[in-house]
């Protein structure tokens, strides 16, 4: 009941948790939708407001200078060129008018990231061409105003009565535009802003009509006011101001592209979307270009080692750790020099009267009751890091006065199997101290250990072992494999995996040659490198199956990969 119990408490609190997140989502994916509405909707406005309104500036400071020079040549134009001049304007201002109010129908039809933006910024610049022709025209009445006041002062009184009058009739026509607009306002209400009604598009019209008028009712008041101070100013006629541009009247052309940009930049402030897209954005490129190294660096550095680093190595001379030592046999038991499997779970080391085992407490299974024991505290003095890394300390020391017999077996790893290696006296060995559990040796007698560095040679760079130790007889080895320990004559060349080396003669030629084929070593699915063995005579040992093969190595971290690889570059 109680197991019962607890499996479904387990059960409860696991789909809590899932209840819980889907909570989670469905509450944020509103929010995220609209962050994302948001920075889709800054993208794609706010660069080409920016740009809209600053082109807007540099064409109103030019059309502006333009229309100052223009006024100047005109200064001193008779009253034809004048009235040709002012038809024009009329022509220009009741083309761009027409432009103004079908722009918005036109343009509902395109379709574009920036179709806003684009047009605000034609209206903006219409309504600025509109504007500034505005300016031109009444400059150009109020100087023709002149003109014709000098040439006749009757002319002049007519004028201004005529001035006058249409002053009036403008106004007057003013006056009900601004009542007709209002009174659309407050019929409209609130779908009087929606631009896609018919509501918005009639007060637009109005709106026009009202700033034509308004335009038209300030110019007949300022060519009324002129035309009144020149009579009344006759017979002396002063001369007319040069012609100076209304700025404010002119930016008041692009109020509602300022407008939408700063509604678009309010929102681009307050949006931690776009603030985190800004951050975001410049590191895009570095971060795929960095993505795309990190899939074709190592491929590269994989073809260069298979192609150039590795066949350079083997055409290197072997490494032969026994060169300098023409002493060591040469010549086996043919027994010796074919394929064996020398491992067993358990093995019997006999141990005759004046000889020593040292052995790991581990792999010690049984001994005999008379057998003197004592403790080891380092396997070798003289290597102490070798010895500790190698796991040879605290051994134990195993003395017996008549023939014993010790059984060695690796009581801690299921998969280990223990071989016994014979060494006669001065043969030579050279052994990874990582599969060495054990020696037998005679009393006084140690075997001697030599290290030999090879530091000139290709070889040992890319394998990363630059020391290699060797053993001398007479002795008897007790080497651990994984699966199994196997003894085999190298005769005229073999190959091995890396991994799975043990050790190998001292007289043997030693070589790394490359693994083929090329596509597994770039998929990672074998070494780049084989350990090849050749010499009449020489033998090299090593584990059924390579412990890096084991299950579980491959989640290994970086730091116990680099330790490996310090251990593997002193030979342990």
């Amino acid at each position: 009941m109680a197991q019962l119990l607890a499996i479904l408490l387990r059960g409860f609190g696991r789909n809590l948790l899932v209840f819980a997140a889907i909570v989670l989502v469905l509450a944020s994916g509103r929010w995220l939708r609209g962050e994302w509405a948001d920075i889709q909707h800054i993208v794609g406005e706010l660069p080409a407001l920016r740009q809209a309104q600053a082109g807007f500036d540099a064409r109103r400071t030019v059309l502006a200078r333009t229309a100052e020079e223009e006024m100047r040549r005109l200064s001193g134009a008779g009253i034809r060129q004048l009235d040709q001049r002012i038809a024009t304007l009329d022509g220009e201002i009741a083309q761009l008018q027409r432009a103004q109010q079908a722009a918005p129908v036109l343009e509902a039809a395109l379709a574009g990231r920036d179709a806003l933006a684009q047009r605000l910024a034609q209206s903006a610049q219409r309504a600025l061409d509109i504007e500034l022709r505005r300016q031109q025209k009444a400059y150009l009445l109020a100087l023709r105003a002149r003109v014709d006041a000098v040439a006749n002062r009757r002319a002049a009184l007519a004028t201004l009565e005529r001035l006058h009058q249409e002053h009036i009739t403008v106004y007057a026509a003013l006056r009900d535009t601004m009542q007709r607009r209002a009174r659309a306002a407050a019929a409209a209400g609130p779908w009087g802003k929606l631009f896609f009604t018919a509501s918005y598009r009639e007060l637009q019209a109005l709106e026009a009509l009202e700033r034509r008028l308004r335009a038209r009712n300030e110019a007949a008041h300022r060519a009324f006011v002129a035309q009144r101070a020149l009579v009344s100013g006759l017979p002396s006629v002063e001369a007319l101001g040069a012609f100076r541009p209304d700025q404010q009247a002119l930016g008041a052309a692009a109020a509602p592209l300022r407008e939408r940009l700063q509604q678009v930049e309010q929102l681009a402030g307050t949006s931690a979307a776009w603030r985190a897209w800004q951050v975001l954005q410049p590191l895009l490129l570095p971060a795929l270009l960095v993505l795309v190294a990190w899939w074709l660096v190592p491929g590269a550095i994989r073809a260069l080692f298979y192609f150039v680093l590795a066949p350079l190595a083997a055409r290197r001379p072997p490494i032969v750790i026994g060169a300098d030592r023409p002493d060591l046999p040469t010549s086996l038991p043919a027994s010796l020099l074919t394929s064996q499997r020398i491992s067993a779970v358990a093995q019997r080391v006999r141990l005759a009267p004046g000889e020593e085992l040292l052995i790991r407490p581990d792999y010690c299974q049984s001994q005999p009751a008379g057998v003197a024991v004592a403790t080891r505290v380092l396997f070798d003095w003289r290597r102490p890091l070798s010895s500790l890394a190698a796991r040879l300390w605290m051994l134990k020391r195993l003395r017996a006065v008549t023939a014993a017999e010790v059984v060695v077996s690796p009581t801690g790893d299921p998969l280990d199997e223990v071989a016994l290696l014979e060494l006669g006296p001065g043969e030579s060995f050279v052994l990874q101290p990582r599969g060495l559990v054990g020696m037998v040796h005679p009393l006084g007698r140690r075997p001697a250990i030599r290290s030999h560095w090879r530091l000139g040679t290709l070889h040992a760079w890319l394998t990363l072992q630059l020391r290699y130790l060797s053993f001398e007889g007479p002795a008897t080895l007790v080497v651990k494999g994984c699966r199994g320990v196997r003894l085999e004559g190298a005769g005229a060349g073999r190959r091995i995996s890396q991994d799975a080396t043990l050790g190998f003669s001292a007289q043997a030629r030693y070589t790394t040659v490359r693994a083929d084929p090329f596509l597994p070593y770039l998929m990672g699915r074998q070494p780049l490198l084989q350990d090849s063995f050749a010499g009449a005579g020489a033998r090299f040992l090593y584990e059924e199956v390579p412990r890096s093969a084991r299950a579980g190595q491959g989640g290994r971290n970086p730091f116990e990969v680099l330790i490996d690889a310090g251990l593997k570059a002193f030979g342990i």
